[in-house]
C-alpha cells in the first residue's frame, strides 16, 4: 500500500439493514449534493485542498488560531475524511474525484457498513470547533455562526437548529448535532440532516 492509498473500510461484523431502491437513490442524491457543495471551484472536480479548505473556513469564521489543537484536528479530520473517500475509489490521495467517484465511494461505504468510521473523526472534530468551552452543549448563535462560515443561510442555520432543538431551550447537544450530520448519509427519512448538512434541495 502506498503512502497516499487508503485501505477500504472493513466489512461490519453484522450486515447493515437492507434498503430499498427508492432509499438508495435518495442517499445517493444527497451525495451528489454534498459533492456539489464540496466542489468550491464548480469544476466538477474535488481535491483534498477544497475540504481542507473548507475546515481552515470553519476554524477562520469562529476566530480559531490556526496552530491550535481543535484547528488541527479539524484538518486532520477532513484529511482522514478525504482519503477514506479516495480509497473507496481506488484514487491516490494527491488526486481528484468526480462526482459520480465520489457517490460511488460514499455508496460503497453505506454498504459495507462503514460511512460512520469514514465521517466520524471530521464530524467530532467540526462540532469540537464549535464547542468552544467543552461544555458538550452548543447554543443557536454558535450553531449559527459555525454554519455561516461555511456559506450557509442563517436562516437555514437557524431552520436547522429549531430541528435539533427538540425541548427549545435554546441549546442543542453535540451528541445530536454529530448524530445528524451521520444520518445525512445514511437515514433517507432523516430529513434535519440535509439542513445540518447544507445541503437541502
Amino acid at each position: 500500500m502506498t503512502e497516499n492509498s487508503v485501505a477500504a473500510p472493513a466489512a461490519p461484523t453484522t450486515a447493515p439493514a437492507p434498503t430499498t431502491a427508492a432509499a438508495d437513490r435518495v442517499l445517493r442524491e444527497r451525495y451528489a449534493r454534498r459533492f456539489r457543495v464540496l466542489d468550491a471551484d464548480g469544476d466538477g472536480l474535488i481535491r483534498e485542498a477544497d475540504l481542507l479548505g473548507r475546515a481552515r473556513r470553519l476554524a477562520d469564521g469562529l476566530g480559531e488560531p490556526p496552530g491550535s489543537p481543535r484547528a488541527v484536528a479539524a484538518l486532520r479530520g477532513a484529511r482522514a475524511f478525504w482519503r477514506g473517500v479516495t480509497g473507496l475509489a481506488g484514487v491516490a490521495a494527491d488526486g481528484r474525484l468526480t462526482e459520480d467517484e465520489f457517490v460511488a465511494a460514499l455508496d460503497e461505504a453505506r454498504q459495507l457498513g462503514g460511512v460512520g468510521e469514514l465521517l466520524r473523526p471530521a464530524v467530532r472534530a467540526h462540532v469540537a470547533l464549535v464547542d468552544r468551552d467543552g461544555d458538550g452543549h452548543v447554543d443557536r448563535e454558535e450553531f449559527t455562526r459555525a454554519q455561516q462560515a461555511l456559506g450557509i443561510p442563517a436562516g437555514s442555520a437557524r431552520d436547522a437548529f429549531a430541528r435539533l432543538d427538540r425541548d427549545g431551550d435554546g441549546r442543542i447537544t453535540v451528541e445530536a448535532w454529530q448524530r445528524s450530520a451521520l444520518a445525512f448519509y445514511t437515514d433517507p427519512g432523516d430529513g434535519a440532516g440535509e439542513l445540518v448538512v447544507g445541503t437541502r434541495p
